[in-house]
């Protein structure tokens, strides 16, 4: 069979399935247990399709970015995805995300990259197309021209080929789209609840996704949406299993109203195994009263803090103390910015730079207090606050483990999220008790699971 013939029933039949109402998963394979005789550990494929078809996908994005992975994908997954009716794009990595030990095929060549998955396609026409990950942050290679030459590429060997780049909010702009329109087929829109990042709050999901399914209609081009179930790279706080699950049906609602082409999960755990303890982020138990900073152009002035109702011994607090430990993750803060406070009926009783606190580590702090006279009960208040305006910063702060002997504290662990309200100026600005619940990875499968079957019949 010629390749203009092939590339005509591509064409005509589209492959297995249509790309609309497409049920996705990206990365997070399953990995054979043991190297092989290269002495490396490869993509189990028939147990990865296994619990894509449990889950009921209809389509992965396979990454490529190790050694192994370009191969393992022609040799094994793409035709073992062919028999199963898994449609399969090749997700790639730009090179600002591929430092040692990760490898590209084709010495990195993107353009010979769609080239050669469009002539893949032919022999496979479950192999829909390209995509290439944090797009807008490498236009220094892609530029429009090279975008261009790179579909042309695929479309002249395969007409039926598609390149998507993945775009976040802040980079979904007309002028963005207008630039690029001539060498992509759509967009995938990767969720953070952006202008402050994270992928706890979900609220503004809405609207964003109806701001971004009219941009892409006015170009005739596809939208995909991503949700992130598994932490951003700095920010360790995973999603939850209540926030994954309202944001995948908020996107399948679109696209079986016609307004999205799919929804992609991202990093979704198909191991069936509970959380491992390294992502218990509490000094002791399960759970950390958690502040996370994340946002730009942030204002000196704005907080967000954890509060709660203890009971006091009445008198004076003539020789009081407040113990805790906290810690703090960053990769770049300035000193002078950004603060700690315990603060007592919204008096500050002690504040710290959080740029002194050595990042990843838990530390001890003791506060001293007296002269306060108070009795009954008051509010005990945990903030972070501004001191200067920043352009940007992402900081997330842990306390845990409070003790004050004359106090009374329901929930000195925070092992329990109803004893604690939370409060900010700023949404920039999150306060949370953060559970480790070790069933989550098992739960958030089964809720993605249960969501793309009911949207399949």
């Amino acid at each position: 069979m010629g390749v203009a013939f092939r590339a005509a029933l591509c064409v005509i039949f589209g492959g297995i399935s249509s790309l609309h109402g497409m049920r996705a998963d990206y990365a997070s394979p399953i990995w054979e247990r043991t190297p092989r005789a290269d002495g490396k550990r490869h993509v189990d494929a028939p147990a990865t399709i296994a619990k894509l078809l449990e889950m009921h996908a209809d389509t992965y994005f396979y990454l490529i970015h190790g050694e192994t992975d370009w191969d393992d994908m022609r040799k094994e997954f793409l035709p073992a995805a062919a028999e199963a009716s898994l449609n399969v794009w090749l997700y790639l990595v730009p090179p600002s995300e591929c430092p040692p030990p990760c490898a590209l095929p084709f010495q990195s060549d993107y353009v010979r990259m769609a080239t050669e998955i469009a002539k893949l396609s032919l022999e496979y026409p479950n192999l829909k197309g390209m995509a290439i990950d944090d797009f807008a942050y490498n236009t220094q290679l892609f530029t429009p021209e090279y975008v261009v030459r790179l579909r042309q590429a695929g479309k002249a060997v395969n007409p039926s080929f598609r390149f998507y780049p993945l775009l976040y909010w802040r980079s979904l702009t007309p002028e963005m789209l207008d630039r690029y329109a001539p060498g992509i087929d759509g967009v995938i829109f990767a969720y953070r609840d952006e202008p402050t990042i994270n992928t706890t709050r979900n609220q503004s999901l809405r609207e964003q996704l109806d701001r971004a399914e009219s941009l892409l209609a006015e170009r005739n081009k596809a939208l995909v949406l991503m949700v992130y179930c598994a932490p951003l790279g700095r920010i360790p706080i995973p999603p939850g299993v209540d926030y994954v699950r309202s944001s995948v049906a908020t996107g399948l609602s679109d696209v079986k109203s016609g307004k999205l082409e799919g929804v992609v999960t991202y990093k979704l755990d198909k191991q069936g195994l509970p959380a491992p303890m390294k992502e218990n982020y509490a000094r002791s138990g399960n759970g950390r009263g958690t502040m996370l900073v994340s946002g730009l152009n942030l204002k000196a002035g704005s907080f967000g803090e954890l509060h709660t109702r203890i009971h006091v011994r009445p008198g004076e607090f003539r020789n009081g103390s407040l113990t805790f430990w906290r810690t703090a993750f960053y990769s770049r803060l300035p000193e002078g910015y950004l603060f700690l406070q315990i603060l007592l009926n919204g008096q500050p009783l002690w504040e710290k730079d959080i740029a002194s606190f050595k990042s990843g580590v838990w530390e001890p702090e003791r506060v001293e207090f007296g002269g306060m006279r108070s009795s009954g009960t008051a509010a005990l208040q945990i903030r972070t606050v501004l001191r200067r305006d920043a352009s940007s910063l992402t900081v997330t702060v842990g306390v845990d483990d409070l003790d004050a002997p004359n106090w009374r504290i329901g929930d000195r662990g925070f092992e329990d999220p109803a004893e604690w309200a939370t409060k900010h100026n700023d949404p920039a600005f999150l306060p949370l008790v953060q559970i480790f619940d070790p069933q989550r990875p098992i739960q958030m499968f089964h809720a993605v699971r249960d969501i793309y079957g009911a949207a399949r019949r």
